[in-house]
């Protein structure tokens, strides 16, 4: 029946498509041209993001708005001008003059409206000198001390990046989310190219290439390499993540595809084998320090692949418009497909501390022999939708749109041992229908609403409810955003995380679903750099791993919730930067979590000019601190690559002390940074993660070098 209906509606789409294609080349002859914009030398807006941080599924971040963005000016309609930091358009609202030598328009998709998002690229030195892309998203993370390892958030309201594959969930700071792209509009071929160099062989590099073929379609391809030896023994990383992908967008018809590659390689040494060699006595050097695993190696290899097409029917009659090619109604059809394999070796698990006795790493071998684990997972996600887009010259003034959908979800896991070889494999399918209503081109007032529902298969029952509403007050100086959140959703726990079977951990569960309510709220004071708000959850039926790294659940209802400050204040040619957070859970034995972190940098920035040559450097040059306070971290599994909860190691109250200088030349931006500059000044308790200690001292520099020509 799903089949049948599934054929029907694609062949009706695509009938349509044939019909509307005709019809649109007639409407496109007699379009008007879009004015061409007049350019100043020497200057550069990149409307784009440079981290991870956009890839996430909410309508717009709490991040902190940094100094020196270059964004899109406001259109001769209000209603085109977004938020502080971006701009909400349909997939028919594409014209943005900037005053510019270049104008390279970024967005991304966001899924609870299905609209479009144009983002304000940060080309300021703020931050220049965090290498890490987790921690551009959090400044808290639990990490493994080399970039390309695991890591975490330990800022509950502030989570990775979410990804299909639940043993993929602590790497995904690392890569690209095919459903989450960007995309992109240049007048000339546009490179950023940025590497960050560190000890041991550690090097990043981040390669951006787009143009346009021709105004109408544009392609591009991004890729991204970390890779280090780290300064412990094995622990060293391999991780080369890419796409390409491009969008078409012309009359009626706007496509949006692309698709990644990602390929994981890192050697696991299961941390220290005792925080003896950490805490109570120095080694000439990190590689004569003993580890829990010697022979121990992830790998994990990732494809994604996304498409999207819409097309718009009955065209708007709005004199002056600023939109090219608005429409009353759209159809729009969304495939997106992922297939992700991890596989985990080891050949011995033993390990000695302190006291020379031998230990084991895991607390379960079901077989003596070398360990081979592998887990698979596909997906295929699609869904046909028709939306009434939004035009606030006209009534009824909002968006909506109604739709259906449908998952397939894949698992596989294989064990290799002497007596048997056990494998399994298992598919399911489910079911949903989803409506919604918006407003996000109004200059003051923005809302939107949307509701999601499984009605058959795997997941039946489940639903997700989200909505926000944010208002801006007063103008200039005294203008204010205030914004609120609420969502509520059930969820059936993922299949992996009710059956698993491997050498070191195997689990039959029946867990029920799980609920969720959560509440936001911010202020946002632009003119002041200042973001502050409050985040409150309710989680009941919640799954944890607990501290044997097995699944779990907490049946009873109970609460988290976050208080928050962001604030730049630049005086004269000094500035900081304050991140404050603090974070409570009504049940630390469930939910571990700091209860206060904070990060504060202080740095001098003067502007230099050069009257022969007419040019200007800045710079800043400053120190920073990281700090949170002291709780039972998450330690991590390397068998699983997931973080678990446990209660023998206490990690935290201590600071991470570094100093930066961030510069800036014409189109050339370079770093030097030295980390953990207060190494052996005080108590040695510097664990990112328990059993994974921070590195020493350590120098790292780097650059960002933008072309486009």
């Amino acid at each position: 029946m799903t089949k049948t209906l599934t054929h029907s509606l694609l062949t009706a789409f695509i009938i349509v498509l044939a019909v509307t294609g005709v019809v649109a080349q007639t409407a496109i002859k007699d379009s008007a041209q879009v004015p061409t914009p007049v350019y100043s030398p020497d200057t550069l807006a990149v409307v784009a993001v440079d981290s991870l941080t956009s890839q996430t599924d909410t309508l717009a971040t709490d991040s902190l708005p940094m100094a020196d963005t270059l964004a899109a000016t406001q259109s001769k309609w209000n209603f085109l001008k977004g938020g502080n930091d971006s701009t909400y358009f349909s997939f028919y609202g594409h014209l943005f003059e900037v005053d510019d030598t270049i104008r390279i328009e970024y967005w991304n998709y966001k899924h609870q409206t299905h609209e479009l998002e144009l983002h304000a690229y940060d080309s300021s030195l703020t931050d220049l000198h965090i290498f890490h892309p987790a921690y551009r998203n959090s400044f808290n993370n639990s990490y493994l001390g080399n970039t390309g390892n695991a890591v975490k958030s330990n800022l509950f309201f502030e989570p990775n990046p979410e990804t299909g594959f639940v043993f993929l969930q602590a790497f995904t700071p690392y890569i690209f989310e095919s459903a989450n792209a960007n995309y992109y509009k240049v007048q000339v071929p546009f490179t950023k190219f940025r590497v960050d160099m560190g000890p041991k062989d550690e090097q990043n590099i981040d390669l951006l290439h787009t143009q346009n073929i021709n105004k109408y379609l544009n392609a591009f391809i991004h890729f991204k390499n970390y890779t280090g030896d780290g300064q412990y023994i094995q622990q060293s990383t391999r991780n080369n993540t890419g796409i390409f992908g491009g969008s078409y967008t012309q009359g009626r018809f706007a496509t949006h595809a692309n698709y990644v590659f990602s390929r994981i390689s890192l050697l696991e040494n299961g941390g220290v084998g005792d925080t003896y060699f950490i805490t109570d006595t120095t080694f000439g050097s990190t590689n004569e320090i003993s580890t829990r695993l010697t022979g121990g190696s992830t790998y994990f290899k990732d494809r994604q692949l996304f498409f999207d097409q819409k097309v718009g029917f009955l065209k708007t009659n709005v004199p002056d418009t600023a939109e090219r090619g608005a429409y009353w109604f759209s159809l729009q059809y969304n495939y997106q497909s992922h297939k992700s394999i991890k596989v985990y070796e080891d050949s011995d698990d033993t390990y000695f501390n302190n006291d020379l006795e031998q230990l084991h790493l895991y607390a379960n071998n079901y077989s003596n022999a070398a360990t081979f684990d592998s887990t698979f997972y596909r997906s295929k996600k699609q869904f046909l939708r028709v939306n009434l887009e939004e035009n606030p010259k006209s009534y009824p003034f909002v968006g909506a749109f109604f739709g259906v959908g449908w998952d397939k979800n894949e698992y596989a896991y294989f064990n290799k041992d002497t007596l048997f070889n056990y494998s399994n494999n298992t598919s399911n399918k489910s079911q949903y229908f989803e409506a919604g209503i918006y407003r996000l081109k109004g200059k003051k007032f923005k809302f939107a609403a949307n509701y999601t529902l499984f009605v058959s298969g795997y997941r039946q029952n489940d639903f997700s409810l989200y909505g926000f509403i944010s208002q801006q007050f007063g103008k200039g100086k005294r203008e204010l955003v205030f914004k609120a959140e609420g969502s509520q959703l059930r969820e059936t726990p993922d299949y992996l995380m009710q059956k698993y079977y491997s050498n070191h951990y195997r689990w039959n569960n029946n867990f029920d679903a799980q609920f969720q309510t959560n509440l936001k709220f911010s202020i946002n004071l632009p003119h002041y750099k200042t973001n502050l708000g409050g985040r409150f959850s309710v989680l009941s039926n919640y799954i944890y791993m607990n501290n044997d790294a097995l699944p779990e659940q907490y049946p009873n209802p109970f609460s988290a919730f976050d208080m928050y400050l962001n604030n730049q204040f630049e005086f004269w040619k000094f500035g900081t930067i304050t991140r404050l957070n603090y974070q409570k859970t009504s049940n630390d034995r469930v939910l571990p979590l700091p209860e206060f972190s904070g990060y504060f940098a202080l740095y001098f920035a003067p502007d230099i000019y050069f009257k022969d040559t007419k040019g200007r450097m800045r710079f800043q040059l400053g120190a920073d601190v990281y700090y949170w306070t002291s709780y039972y971290g998450q330690a991590y599994s390397p068998a699983l690559a997931m973080f678990h909860n446990q209660n023998e190691q206490l990690i935290g109250n201590y600071p991470f002390v570094g100093a930066f200088w961030n510069v800036e030349i014409k189109r050339l931006r370079f770093y030097i940074r030295y980390e953990h500059l207060n190494y052996q000044m005080m108590e040695a308790n510097y664990f990112l993660a328990p059993s994974y200690p921070a590195n020493p001292s350590t120098l790292r520099y780097g650059l960002v070098w933008t072309f486009y020509n």
